[in-house]
C-alpha cells in the first residue's frame, strides 16, 4: 500500500520513480478529505498532492496530503493517521481544542517566501498577484516555527490558487476581514473567569484590596469614551482632583493620556503611568497640577520620581529591529543552515541586542520597586504613549511589590488591568492587519519582551510563581491566534466599536483568553501549575518533615537511630525547607544571569533538543517530589487523626469501634496535587504519552516521535516517567 510519509528520492532517482508516485498517489487521494473546522470557517482554496516536509530533513521527508486554507487557518490533512507527527498512534493528539498539529492560523503567519523553479527565493508581498509556479513554499511563523510546503506532484492551477490564498488572506487590510468577525456571529461566550476592569465595580475593589482607596478613586470622567478612546471609561485618578479637571486636562498629553494609578505599595507609595505632554501645549500647567495631585495622594511629602521610559528602555524600534535579528538566527528548518548558525550563535545573540533589552526592563523595574520600598516614593512612568512599555516596567514591578500577582489568576488580572484595559494596541503591535501602503508597520513584539522578562524572574525565583514557563509559551500563542477579544484589540474603545457594529447584525460575542477549558484540555492545564510552588504554599512541609524525623527518633531500633542522629539533629527544626525568600524580589541583571528562553524561541528546533533532559525533566521529578510529599501527608494526617480518636475512647470501645475508623480512613481521598504528572496526571494519558519522547522543548515539539525521531534516541516519556518514579503505587487510593 502507499505511505504517506515517504522519503522523497535523491536527485538521479526521481526521474525514475516520478510516474509511479504520481500514479500511487493519485489513487491513495481518490477520496476527498476534509479539514476539521470551527463555526464560522469556510473554505476558500485547497491543493491535493501536496508535500509537507519533515523539519530538519533537507526536504527529503515528509506528508504527501491536502492543502487547504480556511478564513482562518492553513490545513494540511492526510488519509494516513500513521503520517502524522505523533507518530503511529491512533488517537492524533491535538495541539488544542481548536488546532490540529498541522494546522497554521493565519494569524500566527509573519512571513511567507516562495521557491520557484531555479531555486530562485522571493519574499511574498501582501496585496501582489503570485505569476510564477511555486515550487515551496515557506511559511514563517510569530511562535517561531517554519513550514515548509512542496507542490511537485500539484496541478499548475492549483499551486496558483493556493499560493495566492496563503499570500492574500494571511495579510487583511482590516479587521472585519479576520475570522474573529465570522466566529464572534456562530456563538454566545458569557463566561468571563476574571474581573474585567470594565466597569468601576472591579477598579473599587482592587482599592480596598490594597487598602488605598481614601487617597485614590475610580475616575467615570471618560464614560461613552467622551475624553480619550486610548483610556478606559473607568480608570483610578487622585481622589482630590475633579472630573472637570480631568478632562481640562487630557487634552495636553499624547493620546490624552493624562496620570494614571496602577498600583499603592503597603507604605503608601503609588505607582503611576502617563504619556508626555504635547510639545506645542501652551497649557503645560496643567501637567503639574496633575502630578501635585498625585503627590498629595501619595501620603507623605517627598517629591515625585518621574522615569523618563524612552531613556531608560529599548524604544519600539529597537525591539523590531532586536527581534527580527533574533528570528534570523531561530527560525530555520534547514539542518545546515542551523549549525551554520550556530558556531556564530553567541555574537549572533549578543548582536540581536534582545537579552539586553529584557536586562534593561528588569534593571528599570528594580529601580522603580527600590524607590518604593526603601524610600516610600511614589513614582510615574513616563512614556511617549504611555501604553507600550508602561505596561511592560508597571507590571514587573507590581509582580516584584505583590505575591497576589504571582498566582496564576493574580497574573492575567493584571494583564487584564494594565495591559488589556489600560489600552495596549496589540492588533497593531501583534501584527494582526496589513499596514497601509507607504504606512510603517507598528509591529513590535512588546508583550512577547514583558514575557520573557517574567521568564527571568522564574528562573531566578522558581517557588515564588504559581505558574510555569508552559504557561508563558501558551499565553504568547493565545494571544497571536486572533480569536480572543482579550488581545484582538487596540484598547477598549476599539473592542466595543468591534463588538456593537456586529451587533447591528445579530448576536455576536468572543471568548476571553482566560477562559483556558475554551481551548485547551484539563490535563494540558494541569501543566500550568508550578510544583515548586504547590510545596512551598499548599503543603505544611515543616510538619511533614518534622513528623517524619519524631519517626524515626521514636525508633525501638538503635542502629538506626544512630545512623540518622548526625542528619537529623536533637533540636526541633523549623527551617523553611526552600529558606528565606522576602516577598519583594530583587532580580539580578548581570549578564551571566539573564538567559534566553529555548523552550519559547527553540522549541521547534530539533537539533536543539536536549534528549531526556533540560527543565522538562526538572519539572517531571518536581511533579513526583510533590506527590510524594501529598501521600505522606496524607498518611500522617490520617494516622493522626486515628490515634487521636484511639486515646479518646474507653479500651472496650475503642475495640470495637477501631474497624469502623479504619474503614472510613481507608475511604478517605487523597488530596490531589493538581499537577500533570501526579496520580491522575500521565496515567491518563499514557497512551498518548507512549509514543512520545521527552525533549527540552516537551510538551510542544510533537515531531519528536516514533515516526519524526530523526537521530534523537530516547525511551518514551511514559517509560521514563516508570523509570524515574519513586516506587510508589499511586493507583492505590484507600490508604494513599
Amino acid at each position: 500500500t502507499f505511505q504517506s510519509y515517504i522519503d522523497l528520492p535523491e536527485q538521479d532517482e526521481e526521474k525514475t520513480n516520478n510516474e509511479e508516485v504520481e500514479k500511487t498517489a493519485s489513487a491513495f487521494f481518490d477520496n476527498l478529505l476534509e479539514p476539521r473546522k470551527l463555526q464560522g470557517e469556510t473554505k476558500i482554496a485547497e491543493a491535493d498532492k501536496v508535500l509537507m516536509f519533515a523539519p530538519f530533513s533537507d526536504r527529503k521527508q515528509g506528508i504527501i496530503g491536502h492543502l487547504f486554507v480556511t478564513n482562518f487557518k492553513i490545513s494540511f490533512v492526510t488519509a494516513d493517521k500513521s503520517s502524522y507527527p505523533d507518530g503511529d498512534n491512533n488517537q492524533v493528539v491535538m495541539r488544542s481544542k481548536l488546532l490540529e498539529n498541522t494546522d497554521i492560523p493565519l494569524t500566527y503567519v509573519d512571513t511567507i517566501y516562495q521557491v520557484s523553479s531555479g531555486a530562485r527565493k522571493r519574499k511574498l508581498i501582501p496585496g501582489n498577484s503570485v505569476s510564477t509556479t511555486t515550487k515551496y513554499l515557506e511559511i514563517y511563523c510569530k511562535d517561531f516555527q517554519v513550514h515548509v510546503f512542496g507542490f511537485k506532484f500539484t496541478s499548475a492551477d492549483q499551486n496558483r490558487q493556493i499560493t495566492d490564498a496563503i499570500a492574500h488572506f494571511s495579510f487583511p487590510a482590516k479587521d472585519s476581514l479576520l475570522f474573529a468577525h465570522e466566529f464572534g456571529h456562530s456563538g454566545r461566550f458569557d463566561d468571563q473567569p476574571l474581573p474585567q476592569f470594565l466597569h468601576k465595580d472591579d477598579w473599587e475593589k482592587e482599592l480596598e484590596r490594597l487598602q488605598c482607596q481614601r487617597m485614590w478613586r475610580v475616575a467615570d470622567a471618560n464614560v461613552g469614551y467622551s475624553m480619550s478612546i486610548s483610556l478606559p471609561e473607568y480608570f483610578v485618578a487622585p481622589i482630590n482632583i475633579l472630573n472637570s479637571d480631568l478632562a481640562k486636562a487630557c487634552a495636553q498629553f499624547t493620546d490624552k493620556r493624562l496620570p494614571t494609578w496602577c498600583y499603592t505599595y503597603v507604605n503608601g507609595a503609588s505607582l503611576v503611568r502617563m504619556s508626555h505632554v504635547l510639545p506645542e501645549s501652551d497649557f503645560k500647567f496643567l501637567e503639574e497640577k496633575m502630578l501635585n495631585a498625585v503627590k498629595q495622594s501619595s501620603g507623605n511629602e517627598k517629591d515625585l520620581l518621574i522615569c523618563d521610559l524612552g531613556r531608560m528602555c529599548p524604544s519600539l524600534q529597537d525591539i523590531k529591529n532586536s527581534i527580527e535579528k533574533l528570528k534570523a538566527i531561530v527560525l530555520t528548518d534547514s539542518a545546515k543552515d542551523f549549525y551554520s548558525s550556530d558556531a556564530r550563535w553567541l555574537s549572533n545573540l549578543e548582536n540581536s541586542h534582545w537579552l539586553q533589552h529584557v536586562a534593561a526592563c528588569l534593571n528599570t523595574a528594580n529601580h522603580v520597586v527600590n524607590q518604593i520600598t526603601r524610600d516610600s516614593q511614589t513614582v510615574v512612568l513616563k512614556e511617549e504613549t504611555g501604553c507600550d512599555l508602561s505596561c511592560v516596567i508597571s507590571c514587573l514591578a507590581q509582580l516584584q511589590l505583590d505575591t497576589e500577582y504571582r498566582t496564576q489568576s493574580g497574573f492575567q488580572s493584571l494583564v487584564q488591568r494594565e495591559w488589556v484595559v489600560m489600552g495596549h494596541p496589540f492588533q497593531q503591535r501583534l501584527g494582526f492587519l496589513q499596514s497601509p501602503e507607504g504606512a510603517e508597520s507598528e509591529q513590535a513584539p512588546v508583550f512577547l519582551l514583558f514575557l520573557d522578562c517574567v521568564w527571568q524572574l522564574l528562573q531566578q525565583f522558581p517557588s515564588s510563581f504559581a505558574f510555569t514557563e508552559t504557561y508563558l509559551t501558551v499565553l504568547w500563542d493565545t494571544a497571536n491566534l486572533g480569536l480572543f477579544d482579550t488581545f484582538l484589540f487596540n484598547n477598549c474603545w476599539h473592542r466595543k466599536k468591534f463588538l456593537s457594529e456586529n451587533l447591528k447584525m445579530s448576536v455576536f460575542s468572543l471568548p476571553s483568553a482566560w477562559d483556558w477549558k475554551f481551548q485547551l484540555s484539563e490535563e494540558q492545564i494541569l501543566l500550568f501549575n508550578n510544583p515548586l510552588y504547590r510545596l512551598r504554599t499548599s503543603y505544611d512541609l515543616d510538619y511533614v518533615v518534622d513528623s517524619a524525623k519524631t519517626a524515626l527518633r521514636n525508633s525501638e531500633e538503635v542502629l538506626k537511630e544512630n545512623r540518622y542522629s548526625m542528619l537529623l539533629g536533637r533540636l526541633h527544626s523549623s527551617t523553611d525547607i526552600f529558606g528565606l525568600q522576602e516577598v519583594v524580589l530583587k532580580p539580578e541583571v548581570t549578564a551571566g544571569l539573564i538567559k534566553f528562553w529555548s523552550q519559547c524561541f527553540l522549541r521547534w528546533n530539533i537539533p536543539a533538543q536536549i534528549v531526556g533532559g533540560g527543565n522538562p525533566s526538572q519539572y517531571v521529578q518536581q511533579c513526583i517530589l510533590t506527590e510524594e510529599v501529598v501521600c505522606l501527608e496524607h498518611k500522617l494526617s490520617s494516622l493522626t487523626r486515628q490515634l487521636r480518636a484511639q486515646l479518646m475512647q474507653p479500651p472496650q470501645q475503642q475495640q470495637r469501634e477501631d474497624k469502623e475508623m479504619t474503614r472510613l480512613l481507608m475511604k478517605m481521598p487523597r488530596p490531589s496535587s493538581g499537577l500533570m504528572f501526579g496520580s491522575t496526571g500521565y496515567r491518563s494519558t499514557s497512551m498518548q504519552l507512549s509514543s512520545m519522547y521527552i525533549t527540552s522543548s516537551f510538551p510542544f515539539t510533537l515531531a519528536v516521535s516514533h515516526n519524526t525521531q530523526h537521530a534523537l534516541i530516547c525511551g518514551p516519556l511514559s517509560q521514563y516517567l516508570k523509570d524515574t518514579a519513586i516506587d510508589h503505587n499511586y493507583m492505590q487510593d484507600e490508604n494513599d
